[in-house]
């Protein structure tokens, strides 16, 4: 009995050791290089300069939805697969291609945290160039897809490292939705329904806006039922320095609307500008609205950035991954 005892602890003994090298291996990678919002796509020369090529340039450099000025989605960089070195294979982004008979099948690969992390690594495979364009085409916005996703996650898996949690603990008390909320914001306004949570710099400002309403019936979910309750609540809260200047939303370039589920909820989503009216201020937005069915009322959140001196699609992007860890939570107890 005593024997059978042993060889089960060293059987228990191998099988934990394996998993521990395994995080072990994987908690000794390095950190990714590069910056927010660039891939790198490594692909030869002459497929580049091809229509191979014109599909990775305008589905990565498509104009970023929502900003005042012309911002790629992707900082994107090529380079050949000879080049492919241990420089480039820390990357945050990849997209590695093989164009080559010796390819049985055609086929793509995703994989994660391979050499550095938080990586992304999107490997495209085909035997001749006809099999790979239509690869790319089937597939494109799966990897624009994954590619937001990654760079959305990175900056939410840092936030959740460093949050701020005096905000964080404040704001679900008072309203019942969770954010999860770096350090530096601070709470800048707190009424019944609109909270206002920001991070002021000498140059930039980000800010959060919390806000919600009783639900009525499904045209709420309209983009021009959010944005006029958001002109509503805006104007009646967020005033600028000049008298009777309030911020409202910017219809010249109408708001782009979309739908999709988020954590299992409807989600509606506002991209586009504001301006304040009265004063010559404006920037971009983001809005996430969903219906939280408990307390019967739609609840809006939402970040704007002012930074005139500076791109904005990084700063767009931070206050979205804030936003997309939105949650309904019960506020505590008075």
């Amino acid at each position: 009995m005593k024997q059978t005892g042993i060889y089960l602890l060293l059987i228990i003994s191998v099988l934990l050791a394996g998993c521990n090298r395994g995080k072990i291996k994987k908690s000794l990678l390095p950190a990714v290089s590069g910056s927010p919002g660039e891939v790198v796509v490594v692909i030869d020369p002459s497929y580049w300069k091809t229509t191979i090529g014109d599909g990775f340039k305008q589905l990565l450099m498509e104009d970023t939805p929502g900003l005042p000025q012309s911002e790629p989605l992707f900082t994107t960089v090529n380079i050949s697969p000879q080049a492919f070195t241990s420089l480039f294979q820390i990357h945050r982004n990849l997209i590695v291609t093989s164009i080559s008979s010796s390819v049985a099948k055609r086929g793509i690969v995703v994989e994660y945290d391979k050499w550095a992390k938080p990586q992304t690594i999107i490997t495209l495979v085909a035997p001749n160039r006809e099999s790979f364009d239509s690869l790319f085409n089937e597939n494109s916005q799966t990897i624009l897809g994954l590619l937001l996703k990654s760079e959305r996650d990175r900056l939410t898996l840092n936030y959740s490292a460093y949050p701020e949690l005096n905000v964080i603990k404040r704001l679900e008390k008072n309203t019942g939705v969770h954010l999860t909320i770096p350090k530096g914001y601070s709470y800048d306004m707190d009424t019944t329904a609109f909270h206002w949570i920001a991070l002021e710099t000498p140059e930039i400002s980000q800010g959060i806006f919390v806000y919600y309403y009783n639900y009525t019936d499904k045209e709420t979910f309209t983009s021009n039922y959010l944005i006029n309750k958001r002109d509503e609540f805006l104007k009646q809260f967020v005033h600028g320095t000049r008298p009777d200047s309030y911020m409202t939303t910017e219809l010249q370039v109408f708001p782009t609307f979309r739908s999709y589920e988020l954590k299992g909820n409807y989600t509606a989503e506002l991209r586009g500008l504001w301006k304040m009216e009265g004063d010559f201020m404006g920037g971009p937005f983001i809005s996430l609205t969903q219906l939280d069915k408990k307390n019967n009322r739609v609840v809006t959140v939402e970040g704007f950035v002012y930074a005139p001196k500076f791109n904005k699609r990084n700063y767009v992007r931070q206050l979205e991954a804030i936003l997309y860890t939105m949650s309904f939570v019960e506020p505590e107890k008075k």
